[in-house]
C-alpha cells in the first residue's frame, strides 16, 4: 500500500494542473500504476484513450481513421515482410509519414515517430510499443496479428507482395471479433450469407484452368471478402451457439454444410493442380475459410 501511495504521488505530481479538475481514464490508469500508463506519463510521452472513450466518440471521422491506420500497418507490415520480419526505424518513420498523409489519428502518428527514435530509453520503447498496439487493437479494434498472417501466408515477390497487400478491401477487414455472442437476430442472416458468398467463390475456383484464369479469380473474390468478414462474429461463435438453433437455422446450417462440400472438393483439385501457381489465389482462398 505504501508503494502505491508513492507511484501516485509521484505521478500526479507531473500531472497537468487541469488534470485535478477532470482526470482522462489514460491519467487515472496511470496514477494507478498501470501500464503502459505509467511509463508513458512518467516520460512525458502522450497516453492513449480508453476504449470507452473511443466507442462513446463512434462517428463517420473514427471510421476514416480507422481505415486508415489499416492501411498504415498493412503498408508497415509490406516492409517487415521484405526486412525478414524486422520493423525497423526507416520503417516506422515512413509508415508516420503516410498515417499523416492519410487522415489517421494523430496519437497514432506521434507512436510512430517515437518507434522511429533512438532516444527512447529500453523501458520507454517497451512502453510506447504496448500503447501502440493498444490504441490499435483496444481503441480502435484492428486485428494486427491477422494482418501479419496474410501476409505470411502471401509468398510473393516484395514489390508484389505489397501491392497484393494494398488491394485488400481493407474497410470491411481485419476487425478484431467481438467476445460476445452475435444477437440473436444476426444469426440466420449471417448463415445464409456465408452460404451465397461460398457458393459464389466455388463458381469462381470451378472457372480457373491455367494461371492467368486463378489470378483473375483472385481479383473477383476481393469484393467478396467484405461481405463475408461480417459474418466473422457468428463464425467465431460457432459451436457456442449451435445448441440453440431453432429450425430455421438448422436448415440454413444444412445448406452451408452442402455448400461447403462442394468447395472441399473443388478446392482439393486445385490443389493437386499446385493453384496454377497462383499465390494470389490460394491467399485468398484462405480467407474464406
Amino acid at each position: 500500500m505504501n508503494v502505491l501511495r508513492s507511484v501516485l504521488m509521484v505521478v500526479a505530481a507531473s500531472l497537468p494542473l487541469g488534470a485535478w479538475e477532470a482526470p482522462t481514464s489514460g491519467e487515472m490508469a496511470a496514477l494507478m500504476g498501470q501500464e503502459p500508463h505509467l511509463t508513458m506519463l512518467e516520460s512525458g510521452q502522450p497516453l492513449p484513450p480508453s476504449a470507452e472513450d473511443a466507442r462513446q466518440k463512434r462517428n463517420f471521422r473514427f471510421d476514416l481513421e480507422r481505415r486508415a491506420m489499416k492501411l498504415v500497418l498493412v503498408y508497415r507490415t509490406g516492409l517487415a515482410k521484405a526486412e525478414r520480419g524486422r520493423i525497423t526505424a526507416e520503417n516506422n518513420l515512413a509508415c508516420a509519414s503516410m498515417a499523416r498523409r492519410l487522415g489517421a489519428p494523430a496519437l497514432f502518428v506521434r507512436y510512430l515517430e517515437l518507434l522511429s527514435s533512438d532516444e527512447l530509453s529500453s523501458r520507454e520503447q517497451y512502453a510506447v510499443n504496448q500503447a501502440f498496439r493498444y490504441l490499435v487493437q483496444d481503441v480502435y479494434g484492428i486485428d494486427s496479428l491477422q494482418i501479419r498472417l496474410v501476409s505470411e501466408a502471401a509468398a510473393l515477390p516484395p514489390a508484389q507482395h505489397m501491392l497484393f497487400l494494398l488491394q485488400l478491401p481493407l474497410g470491411g477487414m481485419f476487425d478484431m471479433i467481438p467476445t460476445q455472442l452475435p444477437p440473436r437476430e444476426k444469426v440466420l442472416p449471417d448463415i445464409q450469407l456465408m452460404t451465397t458468398v461460398l457458393r459464389k467463390v466455388n463458381n469462381e475456383l470451378k472457372s480457373v484452368r491455367d494461371q492467368r484464369t486463378a489470378d483473375a479469380a483472385a481479383q473477383t473474390l476481393l469484393p467478396l471478402l467484405p461481405l463475408w468478414c461480417t459474418t466473422q462474429q457468428t463464425r467465431y461463435h460457432a459451436s457456442a451457439i449451435s445448441g440453440s438453433l431453432t429450425p430455421a437455422e438448422n436448415m440454413a446450417v444444412q445448406l452451408l454444410n452442402s455448400t461447403l462440400d462442394y468447395l472441399i472438393a473443388t478446392r482439393k483439385a486445385l490443389s493437386e493442380q499446385k493453384w496454377y501457381g497462383s499465390t494470389r489465389l490460394q491467399t485468398i482462398d484462405e480467407l474464406f475459410r
